[in-house]
C-alpha cells in the first residue's frame, strides 16, 4: 500500500494578536494536501492575508503551531520543500531593470548567475515580458509588475 504524502500545510489554533492588541486573526485550523487548490474566503480584514503571511513565514503567529510538510515552517528551508509567496500588490525594486527584479531570488539562493540570467530569460518569455527585460517596474502596467 502507498503511504499519503504529509500534508503540505497546517494550521493548527494558530491566531494573531498584535502588540496593540488588534486581534487579527481567532485561532485557525487548516489542512492543505500537496497538489491541493484552495482559496481563502472572506471580508476585508479577517486574517487572510494575515494567515497567508504566518504560512510563508513572513509573520509569527501569537499562538497555535504551523507545520509545512510536518515541519516547523521556520525550517522549511532545510527539507527539500519549496514555498513561494505573491503579495497581493506587486514588491519590486522600483530602481532596478525587470531582469534585476526577478532575478532577486536566485541571486539570494546563490544560483549561479549564468543559470540565473538564462532562467530569467526563461520565464519571462513564459509570461510574455521578455521584451521589457532592461525596463524599469514605473514603465510597465499594474498587470505587468504583477507578472514581474
Amino acid at each position: 500500500m502507498i503511504e499519503a504524502p504529509p500534508p503540505a500545510v497546517e494550521t493548527l489554533s494558530v491566531s494573531k494578536t498584535y502588540p496593540n492588541g488588534t486581534q487579527a486573526l481567532q485561532p485557525v485550523d487548516l489542512t492543505v494536501q500537496q497538489g491541493e487548490f484552495v482559496t481563502l474566503l472572506g471580508p476585508s480584514g479577517c486574517g487572510k492575508s494575515t494567515l497567508l503571511k504566518m504560512v510563508a513565514g513572513l509573520l509569527p503567529p501569537s499562538d497555535g503551531r504551523i507545520l509545512l510538510w510536518r515541519q516547523p515552517v521556520d525550517r522549511i528551508e532545510a527539507g527539500d520543500h519549496r514555498l513561494s509567496f505573491v503579495f497581493q500588490e506587486a514588491k519590486l525594486m522600483p530602481w532596478a531593470r525587470v531582469q534585476a527584479n526577478v532575478r532577486l531570488p536566485l541571486d539570494l539562493a546563490r544560483v549561479p548567475r549564468g543559470e540565473a540570467d538564462a532562467r530569467v530569460e526563461e520565464v519571462l518569455k513564459l509570461v510574455g515580458l521578455e521584451k521589457f527585460a532592461t525596463s524599469r517596474p514605473r514603465e510597465l502596467s499594474g498587470g505587468m509588475q504583477m507578472r514581474v
